[in-house]
């Protein structure tokens, strides 16, 4: 299977769509196409995170549904996993997991630009979606084991949400985990050859 060249498929984290950041995205990969992938879709149960874009980015929750389905990366496609998450036990345990809001949650991410127009999408969410997520979280892990080529992790040595790092990555030192502030690093490696892991 081939990919579609010159297409960006984007993997939302948890309560969050990145097409609220399109703007932007189009303005710094003038030369793509790109697709969003809402967290809503993510956690509905017939669900098929199978993509065949050029350069799928995925961050934070969206990070894990993407490892949780390696076997289906083509092999030549590339992968930027941005505030990865392998096990998010290891960062947090169950109980503090569940008791996730949107405010506990809007508050690790700090104080960041247009946090804002994040949380009023997020609104949109029900809180059965909302939990689905978290449950989500719990109970999925990620095997870094299996070999697979062009898988690039990008870490904020900052990020509140993923304290932990779970991976070895390119990390950026002054940053935690919101995926904008990524922008200008995932616009970097996009362009460059991929690597393989582990």
């Amino acid at each position: 299977m081939r990919f579609i060249a010159k297409e960006m498929a984007w993997v939302s984290g948890w309560a969050s769509d990145i097409s609220i950041w399109e703007n932007d995205i189009y303005e710094r990969f003038p030369n793509y196409s790109h697709r969003f992938i809402d967290y809503y879709d993510l956690v509905r149960a017939d669900f098929d995170i199978n993509t065949e874009s050029e350069i799928v980015v995925g961050w934070s929750l969206g990070t894990l549904a993407l490892l949780k389905n390696l076997s289906k990366k083509i092999e030549e496609q590339k992968w930027i996993l941005v505030c990865p998450i392998t096990d998010f036990c290891a960062c947090w345990r169950p109980a503090v997991i569940r008791a996730t809001t949107l405010e506990s949650f809007s508050a690790l991410l700090g104080d960041v630009e247009g946090k804002e127009k994040w949380l009023e999408n997020a609104l949109r969410y029900s809180p059965e979606q909302l939990s689905a997520g978290l449950e989500f979280l719990i109970q999925e892990k990620a095997d870094l084991e299996v070999p697979h080529e062009n898988v690039e992790f990008i870490l904020g040595a900052k990020d509140k949400v993923v304290p932990l790092k779970q991976c070895d990555g390119t990390v950026c030192e002054n940053l935690g985990h919101w995926l904008p502030d990524y922008f200008a690093t995932t616009q970097t490696i996009a362009g460059k050859p991929g690597k393989s892991f582990p």
